[in-house]
């Protein structure tokens, strides 16, 4: 039974990897918000073979995360693997976003993943974990009414890599797992009209694709991953010719 660490685990993505872990066996300490749907999810699942955890906190008090994850571990033991899934965002023109907003952002995506793994990271040296961040093509692609967000994802994946180099040789392992559109009430936040869900209706992955592909990577790890595969395709060919893929997907993009 490995031990893993889960923030976001109250809804969308979070709560179907949390669900499919405990179902296969796994103990799931899952970090959130909401206090009351952690704890309706650990009474759901409290016949399964597996174990879940309500835990309170929000990640963007990140004075708080050593002492948090200290008590977690002093209640829980150490762990074996990280999953920073925790996330947030707002989709709107620049001038348009609120201070609030932005930082809300930063808060969450940046600042949240760093304080945590900070605090987590000697213990995972220990077992040689593995930390797996949820990043997004949105950190390689920017789009428009996504700048704030694009630069807190990008900001994701230039941590994970650079973690990748300094724990080389320590056992840990670093994933990072790039999804474009989800259908969870991420979008029902980002954008409020509803425009962007709707635009992205008929490409947009379900949670529970996306928790299978998790599961998966704490069996056979990777790298990185992207969600769908055709993602990486195109996040290649922007890396190689970014004119050309801004020109092309010019209308796409624009469809927030």
């Amino acid at each position: 039974m490995k031990t893993i660490i889960l923030t976001g685990a109250s809804s969308g993505i979070g709560r179907k990897t949390a669900e499919m872990l405990v179902q296969n066996g796994e103990k799931v300490i899952g970090i959130g918000r909401n206090t009351k749907k952690l704890e309706a999810a650990a009474a759901e699942w409290k016949n399964q073979p597996g174990e879940f955890a309500a835990w309170t906190m929000d990640v963007r008090e990140t004075g708080n995360a050593a002492e948090e994850m200290k008590k977690i571990i002093d209640m829980h033991g150490n762990p074996d693997v990280l999953i920073n899934n925790a996330g947030t965002g707002k989709f709107n023109e620049l001038e348009q976003l609120s201070i609030e907003d932005w930082e809300q952002m930063i808060d969450t995506n940046v600042k949240g993943n760093i304080a945590i793994t900070q605090a987590l990271l000697p213990e995972l040296k220990q077992r040689g974990g593995h930390i797996i961040f949820i990043g997004s093509t949105a950190g390689i692609i920017g789009t428009p009414k996504a700048t704030v967000y694009a630069a807190s994802k990008r900001a994701v994946l230039g941590f994970a890599e650079a973690l990748r180099l300094e724990t080389a040789g320590t056992g840990i392992w670093i994933s990072v797992l790039n999804t474009g559109p989800v259908k969870t009430e991420f979008h029902d936040r980002a954008d409020p009209t509803g425009r962007y869900k709707r635009s992205v209706e008929q490409i947009a992955l379900s949670p529970e694709k996306v928790a299978a592909e998790l599961v998966k990577l704490l069996e056979q790890p990777k790298r990185t991953v992207f969600m769908p595969r055709w993602m990486k395709v195109l996040s290649t060919l922007y890396q190689l010719w970014p004119a050309a893929v801004e020109k092309i997907g010019r209308r796409q993009f624009h469809r927030k």
